[in-house]
């Protein structure tokens, strides 16, 4: 047997018994035996448990495809990976990514759940499905880790600066108090939200169809074009924007299937730009406050935002199964 295997059994063998030895010692969430259903999420496998033990509990799960909630010291699987969210993952990756034009490491960094620290202070680790910044070459790598400044994630790399969150089994609400939960710091510049509703077989105008409702919401630090929330929304922090398309097939908020208007490429209504530079927010630090300054792009980007066309995620998760 080669030394490379040897090690990597030792190294199961240990992890295996790390597991062991936390779940007899400590008091740690359980999860479940069996695959739960997408219809009986949120699912509470835990109560009690500290944000230390929180934490330590995702370092030994971080691979199990759940995600996970701590809520007063209760713990819960919020989502689970499918088709459709990761549908949704992949085509916001692409998205992002695009700027670096076609070069594999770019300028711009696009991370799918690296742990950073809840930002609202609870201290509970909190993944982002997918975090954006600029490479350390454009962005200042933390001297000091988490909480800097400036801030990091929980391995002291630069921290995101666009975050996207994506709920499938979540309600909306949910949602919304995590993505408001980021905006708490100010080096997290925008916050893009997609919520999937269930599919549905309907008829409209003669035709039967399998139709979604789905719904963005972006809370920015600037005005943003788009639809702007008609409900009252308890922002983060002043001065955050917060608009929302509805680019189903159908209206989520509707008890009549009404189609929304996303039915084709390049629609102005249906295109969320988020500025580049959002990316590469970088204020130097005198005395430990962040200071005003010009953010300027590198030479090797391709455009000036980040263009999500929703016509196309919309049909990336439509034809996903």
């Amino acid at each position: 047997m080669s030394s490379t295997s040897l090690n990597s059994g030792w190294k199961s063998t240990r992890r295996n018994f790390r597991k062991r030895f936390n779940n007899i010692y400590h008091k740690f969430p359980k999860l479940p035996e069996t695959l739960p259903r997408e219809d009986s999420l949120p699912l509470q496998i835990g109560s009690y448990i500290t944000v230390k033990g929180y934490n330590t509990f995702l370092d030994e799960n971080e691979k199990v495809g759940y995600k996970f909630c701590w809520n007063r010291g209760n713990v819960y699987i919020a989502e689970m990976a499918n088709p459709e969210y990761e549908a949704v993952v992949s085509y916001l990756d692409d998205c992002f990514k695009e700027p670096n034009n076609r070069v594999k490491l770019g300028p711009i960094v696009v991370l799918g759940q690296p742990y950073h620290y809840n930002p609202n202070g609870a201290g509970e680790k909190y993944a982002p499905d997918l975090a954006v910044r600029g490479s350390i070459d454009h962005v200042s790598e933390p001297i000091i880790p988490h909480p800097g400044p400036p801030p990091s994630d929980v391995k002291g790399n630069p921290h995101a600066r666009i975050v996207c969150e994506v709920a499938n089994a979540q309600n909306i609400t949910s949602l919304d108090t995590r993505c408001e939960d980021w905006m708490y710091e100010e080096y997290v510049r925008c916050v893009l939200g997609i919520k999937l509703f269930p599919k549905t077989t309907i008829t409209i105008m003669g035709r039967t169809a399998v139709h979604q409702a789905m719904v963005a919401r972006l809370w920015m630090r600037q005005a943003s074009r788009g639809s702007v929330l008609s409900r009252n929304t308890t922002l983060a922090v002043a001065g955050v924007h917060v608009t929302e398309w509805d680019f189903g097939t159908i209206q989520y908020n509707n008890n009549t299937p009404t189609p929304t208007g996303c039915n084709a490429l390049n629609l102005n209504a249906f295109q969320i730009n988020i500025p580049i530079t959002d990316a590469f927010h970088d204020p130097p630090i005198v005395g430990g406050v962040p200071t005003p300054y010009a953010v300027f792009l590198p030479g090797t980007v391709v455009g000036v935002n980040f263009v999500i066309d929703l016509f196309e995620l919309q049909q990336a998760v439509i034809r996903t199964k």
